[in-house]
């Protein structure tokens, strides 16, 4: 039976450990996306649009992975990207007026933001979610652990090909090869592998 501590409520102890509720897991998973998938110079991904949809086949393998045999131009993945069980997610998201979303972002953002670990500049026309100096270093101490390899392949595979596009074209892409899973799926409803 869940009980308080202060005004927080806590799960029974015998329950598993589920990496949706931990802000950390999120934050790791999204400072791996800028550091991995970002634009030069400086590590920044141009709109929460693209960085919604980035993070929809981070969080999807199975999505990924038809999206790059979709894809002719680019380089198929290899045979230990495609050995993961594709229909494992550990953080669903939900369908939402551009696709793909979770109404935890500007919570991620902040947790960030307030670590001193990104920057979300509302200048530039889109914003720039960007990395500071301290992101960066964490970033690249997550890409060398090995608990975070699965994450590190995907956002490597999105490299040069789903990376390079506009969150518009990642959009469209999206709405274009899942119609079923999230085109014409109700609004925030959960989206399924």
């Amino acid at each position: 039976m869940p009980h308080k501590i202060g005004s927080r409520v806590v799960p029974p102890l015998h329950r598993p450990w589920d990496p949706d509720d931990s802000p950390d897991f999120h934050a790791a998973r999204l400072l791996l996306l800028i550091h991995l998938c970002g634009q030069q110079p400086g590590s920044y991904v141009a709109g929460r649009t693209k960085f919604a949809k980035l993070d929809f086949f981070l969080r999807y393998p199975g999505f990924l992975e038809r999206a790059h045999a979709a894809m002719p131009q680019v380089v198929p993945l290899g045979d230990a990207f495609l050995a993961q069980d594709s229909t494992e997610v550990e953080a669903p998201m939900v369908r939402y007026r551009y696709g793909p979303w979770d109404h935890r972002y500007r919570q991620f953002l902040a947790f960030l933001v307030s670590r001193g670990l990104v920057t979300v500049t509302t200048s530039h026309k889109p914003e720039r979610i960007k990395l500071k100096a301290a992101g960066r270093q964490a970033a690249e101490r997550l890409a060398r652990t090995p608990q975070f390899q699965p994450l590190v392949r995907r956002c490597e595979a999105m490299q040069g090909n789903l990376a390079s596009m506009t969150g518009t074209q990642l959009k469209d892409l999206i709405y274009e090869l899942f119609p079923d899973e999230v085109g014409n799926a109700p609004f925030r409803q959960e989206i399924q592998p």
